[in-house]
């Protein structure tokens, strides 16, 4: 592979093979076919390391380099997310789930917020949360539990803070100054935004410590990434092991637990599909 050119998934070199093996056994990220993405990331990596080329990178992983694998394969995760993304699924919670979840529980709500990359999807429900379903807002009542499982956005996340072209991004400006404190060129979320928030580092693949039970997982735009058994198994313990009964799971709008997991049924609210385990009201 040189700086410009990608393989052909056919003919890709041992290190290539190698390097698409290791990132799908760490993160269950698939790359086979995609090996344009390993280009354009690890040229990054090249460039910060000090190394010539991507065939330097993919050679010393080879001869393995731990620290550099470290760091190839965090670069390998998608981290696209964006304030409000979608729009439909936050009118919907704001509307219709969280509500319901307020007069079920006493005004309590616990989120889990997997693969959260930067965080924007956990301030964007804290914001929707404050402004939309106030008995849910106070101290301690609300816990949005927020997983990825790189170190460098769980630590995004835990400082939410984020640049202007990434509040631009579809946070509008009256939220942005409501909910947030301009420093310098950084827009950082108020402490009472950032209280509702709590971060974890945390494989999919691997087992979940300190989730606890919740009301509603949001997992979207992440399995179309992982193969059919992965999704499986995640869908599986999502259902059994975390969803409080009644609680349900939002997913992206590409993805679906149809023909993975037979033990949910799909709900629409408002323009959005939501997922609860069968037999629960």
């Amino acid at each position: 592979m040189s700086a410009t050119t990608a393989p052909n998934t056919e003919v890709a070199s041992p290190a290539v093979r190698s390097f698409v093996d290791l990132v799908d056994r760490r993160i269950g990220v698939q790359l086979a076919g995609k090996e344009y993405l390993i280009e354009s990331r690890l040229q990054t990596v090249a460039r910060e390391q000090g190394l010539s080329s991507v065939d330097d990178v993919l050679a010393a992983i080879h001869r393995g380099d731990r620290r550099l694998a470290d760091v190839a394969v965090e670069a390998m995760t998608t981290n696209e997310t964006s304030f409000f993304r979608d729009q439909h699924p936050f009118t919907a919670l704001a509307e219709n789930v969280l509500p319901d979840v307020a007069r079920r529980n006493d005004g309590r709500l616990t989120v889990w917020n997997g693969a959260c990359s930067s965080g924007q999807e956990s301030y964007t429900l804290a914001m929707t949360i404050v402004d939309n379903v106030p008995a849910l807002a106070g101290p301690g009542r609300t816990r949005i539990i927020s997983t990825d499982v790189s170190p460098e956005m769980v630590k995004r996340t835990q400082a939410g803070e984020y640049s202007r072209f990434e509040v631009n991004r579809g946070l509008p400006a009256n939220l942005a100054v409501k909910h947030f404190d301009q420093m310098g060129r950084k827009w950082v979320a108020k402490p009472a935004l950032r209280a509702m928030v709590e971060t974890h580092e945390m494989n999919l693949l691997e087992r979940w410590n300190g989730i606890p039970r919740c009301d509603v997982v949001l997992l979207r735009n992440v399995l179309i990434y992982f193969t059919v058994e992965a999704r499986r198994d995640i869908l599986q313990r999502i259902r059994t092991d975390v969803l409080k009964p009644g609680g349900c799971l939002l997913l992206g709008a590409s993805e679906t637990t149809t023909g993975i997991d037979p033990g949910y049924e799909s709900r629409r609210v408002g323009s959005s599909t939501f997922y609860y385990p069968k037999g629960t009201s």
